[in-house]
Parts: structure tokens; sequence; C-alpha cells
């Protein structure tokens, strides 16, 4: 089943061991915003970037356009990670699967378990 924005929130205040109650407050929220986004409202961008920047996570994953909570940037500023995520963006077809391909296959040599 697919989570919606209220279910990812629930879990991400489940994770972090507060309520959503406390989530509102300490977003500046009223109370029961958030519940309301269950089934009867829709949440401005204002709010779900603020809930986003709350728990560090991107606004794409609360909406559920993505699994990966946090981008390439904010994992760790890696400049390889960005420099793969960036040419992969300028790929033509086939060319992402090739890239993984090589990859996997540096991978494996480089942590290869020595006998």
């Amino acid at each position: 089943m697919e989570m919606g924005l209220y279910d990812r929130i629930q879990r991400l205040c489940e994770d972090r061991k507060i309520s959503i109650a406390r989530l509102e407050s300490d977003c500046g929220f009223s109370n029961s915003t958030i519940k309301k986004w269950k089934a009867t409202s829709t949440p401005g961008v204002d709010k779900i970037k603020a809930i986003a920047q709350y728990f560090g996570v991107t606004v794409d994953y609360l909406l559920g356009l993505t699994e990966i909570p946090t981008s390439a940037d904010e994992i760790c500023g890696d400049p390889d990670i960005i420099s793969i995520q960036r040419a992969k963006s300028k790929m033509v077809k086939g060319d992402p699967q090739r890239m993984m391909q090589m990859l996997r296959i540096g991978f494996d040599y480089a942590f290869k378990d020595d006998e």
C-alpha cells in the first residue's frame, strides 16, 4: 500500500518518538493542522517545506515521489556522488544501465574478499 503524506509524517514522528501534536507545536502550526491532512484538507507548500526541514528529509519524500528521504547533497555532500547524479541526468537511453554495470564491477573488484 502506498503511503500518503500523512502516513509518512506519522512514521517520521514515530521514528523520532514525538507526537504529531508536538510536531505541530514545534513547526508553529495550530492544533490538529496535520491531522486534518489525513482526510479533509491539503497543506500549503510552506507547511510541507517546514516539515521536510524539521525532519531533514526532502519534500519529494514527504509527497511520495521518492523512497529516498534525503538528496545526494544532503547524504554527505560528496562531490563524486553529486557528479554521478548529474552525469546520469544527461545520459541517453541505455547509458544509465551501462554506468551501473561498470560501478557494480568496480565495487565487486574493490571490495572482494582476499583469500
